[in-house]
């Protein structure tokens, strides 16, 4: 009697084991830090329309939470230069001043929603699985910088973003991605009274949305994948 409980207790213990085992096989990391690197560039009245005019280096970091194998929620913080010259277009402001040029550096924190169009990473319950997928991303954020006669400014702005990811191993993850952030401000491309203009060009006091300036980035990233709280269920 003695020798069969013995037996029972170990091979529940093997069962244990056993199934520990297969769960940590197949958890999904959850959570991931990453660092990001790539090119930056400005909208606004020194150049209105032409992309990557101009354009300077930006770098950061994120961390993403990973809320099944197609959406994650991710916080970014990165520094953006940017720079700018109405004489690139040939413009010429109501008061005749040509040559508004700006150059000015931001920090940018983000929090937003990503959506993959493949499931991608691992899943217990869920046998298909890609290694790489578009997404596109949307959230909110705040570019903080400092403005001319304000000091330090916080300016809330809309990101919207289209990307890719591949899992280069379980753990890496390398990615690419292009964002643009609208600001509910007019005021990024002034930094002294000599581009103080391009705050309101034709003197109307009043600044609509659709004119007030945005700013993009490209960039590359590496992140790693670090822990697993919870596993996926499809």
């Amino acid at each position: 009697m003695k020798v069969q409980r013995h037996i029972a207790r170990q091979l529940l213990l093997t069962a244990i084991c056993l199934w520990g085992t297969v769960v940590l096989a197949h958890a999904e990391y959850n959570h991931e830090l990453g660092l990001t690197a790539g090119t930056s560039f400005y909208l606004g009245d020194a150049n209105h329309v032409t992309v990557f005019n101009r354009a300077s280096w930006t770098a950061g970091a994120f961390y993403r939470y990973n809320i099944d194998t197609r959406w994650a929620i991710r916080f970014k913080g990165q520094y953006a230069r940017m720079n700018g010259n109405s004489d690139d277009f040939g413009y010429k402001f109501p008061n005749g001043q040509t040559g508004v040029k700006f150059s000015r550096g931001l920090t940018d924190l983000s929090l937003t929603t990503e959506f993959n169009f493949l499931d991608i990473g691992e899943s217990r319950y869920y046998k298909g699985r890609f290694k790489a997928t578009p997404y596109i991303a949307l959230g909110i954020g705040c570019a903080i910088y400092n403005n001319y006669g304000d000091g330090h400014m916080f300016n809330v702005n809309l990101p919207f973003a289209i990307g890719g990811k591949w899992l280069a191993t379980k753990r890496l993850t390398l990615g690419l991605e292009w964002s643009i952030h609208k600001l509910f401000a007019d005021d990024l491309d002034v930094t002294g009274p000599e581009n103080a203009i391009l705050k309101d060009p034709y003197g109307t006091g009043k600044v609509g949305f659709i004119d007030t300036d945005w700013y993009s980035t490209l960039w590359v990233s590496i992140s790693c994948k670090l822990f697993t709280t919870r596993k996926f269920c499809k």
